[in-house]
């Protein structure tokens, strides 16, 4: 199984049965709450970058412009992305999963005057998507015999990243709020320390699953619906900020699992609110 951080594989968890009033509020909002509705901008571009340029020989004596075309034509994943598929398995997924959790999506102008007579109208934008290349030092330890053993590996990594401008159809000044997500996948590693009893030799075993281009649309597609789930999740933390009794703010922010209709409590497994937009 690819590793992948921070965003769990499968949330599996029950939410707590403790009736908070962070819990009852998200049950209202499950409960009582009218549909949403997206005019979605879907991205044109797929940003991709290559960091390792530790592998390119002669790499601090190239020019910018032979930098770039150095890093492109020496990753390993990156130039081998087709752009138009990686966004449309990404974009598909997305769209599935916020229709399941009751979206109404729209592309295109066809529905402006229909949107600004809903009350839960909104302008999302993928306004960025990136892709970053570059090596994940894996690190392992282990004391023997008072002895510390230390290992490194260099892991081939690539990291996903989105930032969404999210904004009130029908609002004057259409101000806009930036939810940001990153992710990172990794070869898959199995290792460990072996001792020789006899010999007094520790040695360090390991095997790697590497990485392949194949993963990466399966990953598009993964994070489409980690993404609608996590766009639920934060207008649900939003009602919930919202109807908190005055003078408190909530203490949990709840991932809404529609496989089991509960609420679980997240950190990291969130968007994050960008400042400064």
């Amino acid at each position: 199984m690819r590793k992948i951080l921070p965003v769990s594989l499968i949330i599996l968890l029950a939410a707590s049965s403790s009736c908070t009033t962070e819990y009852k509020l998200a049950r209202e909002f499950r409960n009582d709450m009218p549909g949403f509705y997206l005019h979605l901008s879907p991205p044109s571009l797929l940003f991709k970058y290559n960091h390792k340029g530790e592998v390119v020989e002669g790499f601090d004596r190239m020019n910018p412009q032979e930098q770039d075309s150095a890093l492109f034509y020496s990753s390993k994943f990156i130039r081998f992305i087709n752009d138009s598929t990686f966004l449309e398995r990404y974009v598909n997924s997305f769209l599935d999963e916020l229709r399941n959790l009751n979206f109404t999506v729209y592309i295109g102008n066809e529905a402006d005057s229909f949107l600004l007579s809903q009350p839960q109208s909104y302008a999302l934008s993928m306004a960025q998507m990136q892709l970053d290349e570059y090596f994940y030092p894996h690190e392992d330890q282990e004391y023997f015999y008072d002895t510390l053993f230390y290992k490194k590996i260099d892991l081939s990594a690539v990291d996903f990243s989105v930032w969404f401008e999210l904004s009130k159809i029908g609002r004057s000044g259409r101000s806009k709020t930036v939810l940001y997500a990153s992710h990172m996948v990794t070869d898959d590693l199995e290792g460990e320390f072996l001792l020789d009893p006899f010999r007094q030799d520790v040695k360090y075993s390991y095997r790697i699953d590497s990485l392949e281009v194949n993963d990466l649309y399966d990953i598009a597609s993964f994070l489409g619906k980690v993404h609608a789930s996590f766009l639920y999740d934060f207008f649900l933390n939003q009602y919930i900020a919202f109807h908190y009794p005055q003078g408190f703010r909530p203490q949990v922010y709840y991932h809404y699992n529609r496989f089991h209709n509960s609420f679980v409590p997240v950190e990291e497994e969130r968007f994050e609110l960008l400042d400064g937009y």
